[in-house]
């Protein structure tokens, strides 16, 4: 990350943000952008974003396109100039609702394609060993059948 032009306490919740991307499995750059903005008095844009992190300009767009996606972040209108500038959102709950939908349901549901292809593996083996695998994942498809029910009641939860 650039320092210049960036306070202590802006690298320092920048770490903090960064620390949490990488435990939930999300690129540095996700972590990097909202902790900026996160510190930020006021909204900033891309090329404030870019220049205050060194971010290249991909990182910087894939990075707001997951946080907008993920309601972490929300673009801002500023009369006079044709740029978007991008604010965090404050509140758990929209984080975490954001956070369940677009990371969580699309995990599940590629877990779901995953475990198809490998029971025709499966369908392959001896049948002593089919029968202890078709167990073990039919025990993941209850998992995610359990999941994909807790996604829905959590966002409700959230909504409050």
């Amino acid at each position: 990350m650039s320092r210049r032009e960036v306070s202590q306490v802006e690298v320092a919740l920048v770490e903090f943000f960064v620390s949490l991307a990488d435990m939930a499995g999300m690129p540095k750059s996700v972590g990097e952008i909202y902790g900026l903005l996160f510190a930020s008095e006021e909204s900033l844009a891309m090329d404030e974003i870019i220049a205050r992190l060194g971010l290249s300009k991909g990182s910087a767009s894939q990075g707001l396109r997951f946080l907008r996606d993920c309601q972490a972040v929300r673009t801002v209108y500023r009369v006079g100039d044709r740029r978007d500038f991008y604010e965090p959102e404050l509140g758990l709950r929209n984080l975490a609702a954001g956070f369940l939908k677009e990371k969580i349901g699309p995990r599940l549901a590629e877990g779901s394609r995953k475990l198809a292809q490998l029971e025709e593996v499966i369908a392959r083996e001896t049948p002593t060993l089919r029968r202890v695998h078709e167990n073990r994942v039919q025990r993941i498809r209850s998992w995610q059948r359990t999941g994909q029910k807790i996604i829905p009641f959590a966002l409700k939860l959230l909504k409050g």
